[in-house]
């Protein structure tokens, strides 16, 4: 990531969803938010985020198949993905974690627990990028 504004990618069929989270996002990233029955893959792909916000009802392609679908990507493979819901329930926890997803949010969530969620994740990929590649002797 660079100095600039992390890339946050929300998709979602509810627009009140999408310019929520727009407005309690945007004062500190840069904010994309794709209507989850028109986004594509190359829309994605082109955008580049630094973190994906999926509604986990998406209609057509689901949210738990995006995720693999990304996660089969390499520019995906380390990017953030939280999921939101407004249900809880295990069967959707094992999805969300078997798909690989970073997070599970309920979609009622209060202003400071998302902006911690989302620089707890954002936090994670900066540590493990500055992370010092382990000395090939280290393996032996």
């Amino acid at each position: 990531m660079s100095q600039e504004k992390p890339t946050i990618l929300v998709i979602d069929d509810e627009a009140s969803f999408r310019a929520s989270m727009e407005r309690t996002l945007d004062p500190h990233y840069r904010v994309t938010a794709f209507d989850g029955a028109t986004w594509t893959f190359s829309q994605v792909a082109a955008l580049a985020p630094d973190l994906l916000m999926l509604d986990v009802m998406l209609a057509d392609q689901g949210a738990f198949e995006l995720c693999r679908s990304l996660r089969a990507d390499p520019r995906f493979a380390a990017v953030p993905i939280l999921f939101f819901t407004p249900l809880r329930t295990e069967e959707q926890y094992r999805r969300y974690r078997s798909a690989g997803g970073s997070r599970f949010l309920n979609k009622v969530i209060d202003r400071r627990h998302l902006l911690t969620a989302v620089e707890e994740e954002l936090a994670a990929v900066r540590a493990s990028a500055s992370a010092p590649a382990a000395h090939p002797s280290a393996a032996a």
